[in-house]
């Protein structure tokens, strides 16, 4: 799983600040504290891994930064905002703007690679089709898969899939 932050026109944080700022974050289920005071800074560019055994919390990391998970303690912003459970209509700009891929990245096997990309911009950002290939192109041309948009997910390998899951 991998969490994706869509750059803004005007970036939030100044140049060189991260993007992502965890500070003594914990998260438990029930009596079982997964995330133990976890501090983590993240510059924008930079591509991190998160690695560990089986059930060692990375996924509630993740989900953490995404705000699909509800910490106990500590604090979270990305891209200069903090994270406000108690606020629909900054999780909901937050959603717009951070995304997670799962192993299982599943594409729309009847869609083209171009409609999988546009699938969410015209969907959820209500953006026209033109605006939305338009910048499914680009996200295509950024992941290496530019000649691929009028391709069948099933025609492409496994990380060409997963890179259109990214774009």
């Amino acid at each position: 799983m991998a969490a994706v932050l869509e750059p803004q026109q005007q970036p939030a944080v100044a140049v060189g600040a991260p993007i992502v700022r965890i500070t003594a974050l914990r998260k438990s289920y029930g009596s079982n504290e997964v995330l133990k005071g976890i501090d983590l800074d993240v510059k924008r560019g930079e591509v991190i891994a998160i690695i560990g055994k089986s059930g060692s919390g990375k996924s509630t990391l993740l989900r953490c930064i995404n705000g699909l998970e509800v910490f106990q303690e500590g604090s979270l912003t990305v891209d200069g905002k903090p994270l406000l459970h108690e606020s629909a209509m900054a999780m909901r700009e937050l959603r717009q703007r951070v995304g997670m891929i799962f192993q299982g990245f599943n594409l729309f096997p009847h869609l083209t690679v171009g409609k999988n990309v546009m699938l969410a911009p015209t969907l959820v950002k209500k953006r026209s089709s033109l605006e939305a290939a338009s910048q499914a192109r680009k996200l295509l041309t950024r992941v290496g898969l530019a000649e691929k948009f009028d391709a069948m997910p099933d025609q492409l390998s496994g990380g060409q899939q997963q890179r259109v899951a990214i774009a």
